[in-house]
């Protein structure tokens, strides 16, 4: 059976079963009233931004919101600033998980909001001329049927009034997901490509969690390569080192 096939059937399954039985709140299990989908009001209002702060170059928890951390100061990330919003756990990794895994694709424009009010109150914020997203493979596209970093990107895109556009294209099968952090610092080189020319462009790159940042720094400097003259990255959410936890 293809891979189209099974994420129809899939999708059919699941509008089927949210047709006969109440939609839940994915974080809590309770009833969703009236408009609300994908959480319910108290969830939504549990979800917080990260209160520490973090690296402007990279975005990882730093002593400082305004100086480089250490790591960036010996060796300059490609990327010309980064924020993350929250800490991937609680709610928000709940949020995610349902965002990438269980086509609750729902929940992108309200995550996206929440991550758009970041990226405004950067400093580099009025320079973004397009909004990309860091892509999935095609293959993991046609089994998912979406790519959750590239609703994210969209929402953020309408959230912040600028273009999305298509940048990257992924190659290889390798995933992240499941890997040391060592193991993902090992990222390739060449694990993307740039679908278009990027001239005169300071791109917002959008990603859905990042851990160690490595598929960030390759994406931007693929990005830079094509010609932009900029790279700024938003993430949603940060995996938390389990030394600082």
């Amino acid at each position: 059976m293809s891979a189209v096939r099974v994420a129809g059937i899939a999708s059919f399954a699941n509008a089927f079963k949210e047709a006969l039985l109440p939609a839940l709140c994915i974080a809590c299990d309770g009833v969703l009233s009236g408009g609300e989908r994908g959480l319910c009001g108290a969830c939504r209002s549990r979800m917080v931004p990260m209160s520490e702060p973090c690296c402007p170059r990279c975005g990882v928890p730093s002593d400082s919101e305004t100086d480089p951390c250490i790591t960036c100061v010996d060796r300059r990330p490609p990327q010309d600033g980064t924020i993350v919003w929250g800490s991937y756990e609680g709610i928000l990794r709940r949020a995610v998980l349902a965002l990438k895994h269980a086509g609750h694709d729902e929940l992108a424009r309200p995550l996206g909001r929440r991550l758009a009010a970041r990226v405004e109150l950067a400093p580099w914020s009025a320079e973004i001329t397009a909004v990309a997203a860091v892509p999935s493979h095609g293959a993991r596209r046609l089994r998912r049927g979406t790519c959750a970093a590239e609703l994210l990107g969209a929402a953020v895109a309408a959230a912040i009034r600028r273009p999305s556009i298509t940048a990257l294209r992924r190659h290889g099968f390798g995933r992240q997901a499941g890997r040391t952090r060592s193991q993902r610092r090992r990222l390739a080189r060449g694990s993307f490509s740039a679908r278009r020319a990027l001239a005169g462009h300071r791109i917002l790159l959008v990603d859905d969690v990042t851990t160690t940042g490595t598929t960030l720094r390759r994406a931007s400097e693929t990005i830079k390569e094509a010609g932009a003259e900029a790279v700024y990255c938003a993430a949603l959410a940060i995996t938390p080192e389990p030394r600082r936890v």
